[in-house]
């Protein structure tokens, strides 16, 4: 069974976090304030997410979207963005190839080699449109929030 892919967003940090809450932000790979990465979408994860629903936003990942964080945001080391030559040397035609293998579930972003498992974002231009303390259903960002595909595009 083919398992979906979820991109998660740390929108608070780790301030005031108890221990569970930072370890299961750690192996989210989302410990810093507007880092992002992509997570299977398994029981697991689910149940991490839902631990540390205070301080990130998830929704499910297209493939559009992933594409573009790999080619604006994506990392091969801690100073060197992900250009053609890095994904050539890891054998990936471009961006949207290692997007495509991704999310048929060949691959995964911390498997890679040479690749950092999460994304450094800025703060999205215009701002949040809505309260960064509260969840989704409550009118706010945080949680699982079908509107996190247009906040990202800002972020990137």
């Amino acid at each position: 069974m083919k398992m979906g892919l979820i991109l998660v967003v740390n929108l608070h940090g780790q301030i005031n976090s108890s221990a569970p809450v930072r370890k299961a932000l750690t192996e989210l790979w989302v410990a810093k304030k507007f880092s992002a990465s992509v997570v299977p979408d398994d029981p697991a994860t689910v149940g991490m997410l839902r631990l540390c629903k205070d301080y990130v936003a998830w929704a499910p990942l297209q493939a559009g979207l992933l594409a573009d964080l790999l080619s604006k945001r994506g990392m091969a080391s801690t100073v060197k963005p992900l250009d053609q030559a890095a994904l050539k040397r890891m054998g990936f035609k471009d961006h949207k190839g290692l997007a495509s293998k991704m999310l048929e579930g060949d691959e995964r972003l911390s498997s890679v080699s040479g690749v950092l498992p999460y994304f450094r974002l800025a703060p999205p231009r215009g701002g949040f449109k809505r309260s960064l303390r509260r969840q989704f259903t409550e009118r706010g960002e945080l949680g699982s929030n079908p509107k996190l595909e247009d906040i990202v595009r800002r972020m990137i």
